[in-house]
């Protein structure tokens, strides 16, 4: 009778551990982008050419607010008709300049900021390994980066498409391009480490770190 309990017991502890493995769904990097408010493109509606006067008149701009900056006639009345030209389209050069400003905030939150979503929670998430630490022939710190040769032959992803990983216990490098799955807490720590490779090192920052529970290669759930 005892002997057909642990038989049972076991049997149900490794049911529910592989209901809790079965539970564990892949998060993927698009998951690790955080919810920003959309802001309207104006930009996507101009054309090559009043693209190319707008930036015209962006350098203008930037030229004016530099101590001494004198412009010349030409230039003045050649600003002065491109403005016109926009006005004559109905075209507000002011407020497409405001909603650049609104863009350009967005574009840096998207790149630079966690998703709160997925923080302090258990991932698993698939990607490449680009080594920080080793020991030996095992990689014990590295980034997880979501294509191969990210921040050494490429340049990093932005912050929030980075994980930093701590591993004490390693994992042997196979290559760069060998993909793995890394499974543990993910939680918001903005860092940076360098990257060295053969010909120089690379500063990398990130938005998240984990410490992993596993770490193995790659294969689909």
């Amino acid at each position: 009778m005892k002997l057909l309990k642990r038989i049972l017991l076991g049997s149900a502890l490794l049911f529910s551990l592989n209901v809790v493995a079965e539970e564990m769904e892949p998060t993927f990097w698009q998951d690790l982008l955080p919810q920003v408010d959309t802001v309207e493109d104006p930009f996507a509606a101009l054309d090559s050419n009043q693209l190319y006067d707008l930036g015209t008149i962006a350098r203008y701009r930037d030229a004016q607010k530099v101590e001494g900056f004198k412009p010349s006639e030409a230039s003045q009345k050649e600003m002065a008709q491109l403005e016109e030209n926009f006005a004559k389209s109905n075209i507000d050069v002011d407020a497409l300049f405001v909603q650049r400003e609104k863009i350009m905030q967005q574009r840096t939150k998207l790149a630079t900021l966690p998703n709160q979503g997925v923080l302090n929670k258990p991932h698993r998430i698939p990607g490449f390994i680009t080594p920080v630490e080793m020991e030996g022939t095992k990689v014990t710190k590295f980034f997880l980066v979501p294509t191969a040769g990210a921040c050494i032959h490429t340049p990093p992803p932005p912050p929030n498409q980075i994980v930093l990983v701590e591993y004490p216990e390693g994992i042997e490098l196979v290559s760069l391009q060998t993909p793995v799955w890394v499974e543990g807490e993910l939680f918001n720590e903005a860092t940076a480490a360098d990257v060295n490779y053969s010909d120089g090192a690379s500063n990398v920052e990130t938005v998240y770190q984990m410490s992993a529970l596993e770490v193995e290669l790659y294969q689909m759930n």
